[in-house]
């Protein structure tokens, strides 16, 4: 039998991996799901901001923090750790690769963006197994589909910056938009580009 709990304030903060369906179609399946399975562990590894892992969902980890929500520097600090060990492991595969299969040779084009919201949110409970339900982890994955015009960013809902500790108003690299959703309505956000931070990487010659 199903039970369900009381709504409480949840943040969602989503890691997506881009290029992930084409790059597990058009490759070798066996080394497809070995970098990505690598590539998810090393997002859960690079948890330092209390996250919580809900679930894996094939090219994405849907994270939660449950309560007091972190600040703006901490969500964009958290962010850029996992897109620079993100490319910096790809960028170790690529130099040790000696496989010449097409997963491990387009693992390259692989990308990371990051979509951030909280709201409140209840559980339900079916044979053992926890869920969200409620608007907010609808939103949530939502807005993995947007406007934003590149590929790697993160993305920020208005709503989760009214509530973030520390700061008021986001830093001027933080753009503005938003997008419209069928029975949700318009959801304002920012984001902000993470291509930037590949400058970081350090030289593996």
């Amino acid at each position: 039998m199903a039970s369900s709990s009381s709504s409480r304030n949840v943040l969602f903060f989503i890691p997506d991996i881009g290029g992930f369906t084409r790059f597990v179609t058009e490759t070798e399946i066996s080394h497809s799901q070995h970098i990505v399975s690598e590539l998810l562990e090393l997002l859960v590894d690079s948890n330092e901001i209390g996250l919580e892992v809900s679930e894996f969902e094939g090219d994405a980890v849907l994270f939660v923090r449950k309560g007091d929500l972190p600040t703006l520097n901490e969500l964009l600090a958290q962010a850029r750790k996992m897109f620079l060990n993100f490319h910096l492991h790809l960028k170790r595969r690529e130099m040790e690769r000696i496989c010449q299969c097409g997963a491990c040779a387009r693992m390259h084009n692989l990308t990371l963006k990051f979509v951030a919201h909280s709201g409140p949110c209840s559980t339900m409970e079916v044979k053992g197994h926890s869920k969200f339900i409620g608007k907010s982890i609808i939103v949530a994955h939502r807005l993995l589909k947007n406007s934003v015009p590149e590929s790697e960013y993160l993305l920020i809902t208005q709503d989760t910056l009214d509530q973030v500790q520390g700061e008021s108003v986001p830093p001027p690299d933080f753009e503005s938009g938003s997008n419209q959703y069928d029975e949700i309505g318009e959801v304002v956000y920012r984001h902000h580009s993470m291509t930037g931070y590949l400058s970081e990487l350090p030289s593996l010659n």
